[in-house]
């Protein structure tokens, strides 16, 4: 007895071939774009709170109040006391245009003329110890103009003096009010003034 059933050829889909070799399916892509695109997304929201809180938090911070300047408290000034007691060697004080031979002003003076060629200031002093200095500082118009010192060099002395001098032909005082004031060792005694016109 002859078979003529003819032979089957069992042929399958490539589709079905091509899957059990392990390639991915056009069914499994977008689950694992859908998983990709999750963890972005939880990311893009992460930082978006955490940026939220950061913000929320500087805004709830105490801003400092404005620094005030250093003011520095000085205390009040304490009142000046004398240096030291006027020494008393100076008892007089005066101004004179020329002198006699034991050195006293012939004719004390307190206006001269801007020709005058000297201008003296005679000190009347008690006894003075050897050593001592005798010093002036002169003042023109409220400034300073200059000083100068004598210092006693024998015993017994009553009078001392400085003389201001034209030196030059034609030279004059500067006219205005001068203001005279005598110290002892360092020592203020007394003051005199006088004017040049």
């Amino acid at each position: 007895m002859e078979n003529n059933q003819k032979p089957t050829l069992n042929i399958q889909p490539e589709m079905q071939a091509s899957s059990s070799q392990g390639d991915v399916t056009p069914s499994q892509t977008p689950q694992s774009s859908s998983k990709t695109l999750r963890y972005v997304s939880g990311g893009i929201a992460l930082l978006l709170l955490i940026g939220g809180l950061f913000i929320v938090l500087q805004k709830s911070k105490p801003t400092p109040p404005p620094q005030q300047p250093v003011v520095q408290q000085t205390l009040p000034p304490k009142p000046t006391l004398p240096r030291s007691k006027t020494q008393g060697v100076i008892t007089n004080v005066m101004t004179a245009s020329s002198l006699d031979a034991q050195g006293k002003a012939v004719v004390p003076a307190t206006a001269f003329a801007k020709t005058d060629k000297d201008i003296y200031l005679v000190l009347n002093v008690n006894k003075p110890k050897i050593g001592t200095k005798i010093e002036y500082i002169r003042y023109f118009n409220g400034k300073y103009l200059d000083n100068g010192v004598n210092k006693i060099l024998k015993l017994n002395v009553t009078n001392t003096s400085f003389a201001w001098s034209l030196k030059k032909p034609g030279a004059t005082h500067l006219v205005g009010t001068y203001k005279v004031k005598v110290y002892t060792n360092g020592i203020f005694e007394k003051e005199t003034s006088y004017t040049v016109q």
